[in-house]
């Protein structure tokens, strides 16, 4: 099982153990609790960021990256079914796996101009999202999941890296102003760093908050 396969496969798994808990209103916003009508947690337009953070070849100019990416909405309903049916003892699902999904953006970009942290980052604005998805489904917790393929050949390190698999995340996010409110998120983040030993890593947090770590 790759490497990001298997974040894929933790993050659902924790989601599956939350989703089998009573619902505890008492907890939080965050306490499972089915179909949840929030439309006010869905965003107008999404962005979405791709960056290839840490490179130790990025200087090279025989390096590149490619990366082929699919973002999609999960209907509450559909993606719980489909967390239901995992087998025991692990797996990694693709996108496939869930049905009914509705897609919000696809592409596919391949570059040799690596050398600076904004050559080898990919930014799509204002998609349309919240238009996409039927008021009935606007629920709590449905997903975001962003399916990828890349690769990277580091000259450097004359090694090729590639991965695919799927990350997922909620159609809302903690305010940055009060800690126990959520809002309706903005951007979808997807980043990547190779390491000096060749292998990969990925995240979906804030660009600026891997960018530190990754260092």
């Amino acid at each position: 099982m790759s490497h990001f396969l298997a974040i894929a496969l933790l993050q659902l798994s924790l989601a599956l153990s939350s989703a089998l808990e009573p619902p505890t209103a008492q907890t939080g916003f965050r306490t499972r609790e089915n179909n949840v009508h929030a439309p006010q947690l869905y965003a107008d337009k999404l962005d979405f960021i791709a960056t290839l953070v840490k490179l130790p070849g990025a200087n090279n100019k025989r390096s590149y990256w490619e990366l082929s990416y699919q973002l999609y909405f999960i209907p509450e309903e559909s993606y719980w079914t489909s967390i239901r049916r995992l087998p025991r003892g692990g797996s990694g699902p693709s996108a496939d796996f869930f049905p009914r999904t509705i897609l919000i953006a696809e592409g596919h970009r391949k570059s040799r101009r690596i050398g600076t942290l904004d050559d080898r980052t990919i930014t799509l604005t204002r998609l349309a999202f919240k238009q996409k998805v039927p008021d009935a489904l606007r629920t709590k917790f449905a997903v975001v999941m962003t399916s990828y393929t890349v690769k990277i050949f580091d000259a450097q390190l004359n090694t090729t890296v590639t991965d695919s698999g799927i990350f997922v995340t909620d159609p809302f996010d903690t305010s940055p102003d009060h800690p126990n409110q959520v809002v309706a998120r903005k951007t979808i983040y997807l980043n990547f760093g190779v390491n000096p030993n060749g292998t990969l890593n990925g995240s979906q947090t804030p660009r600026s908050q891997v960018v530190t770590r990754w260092k």
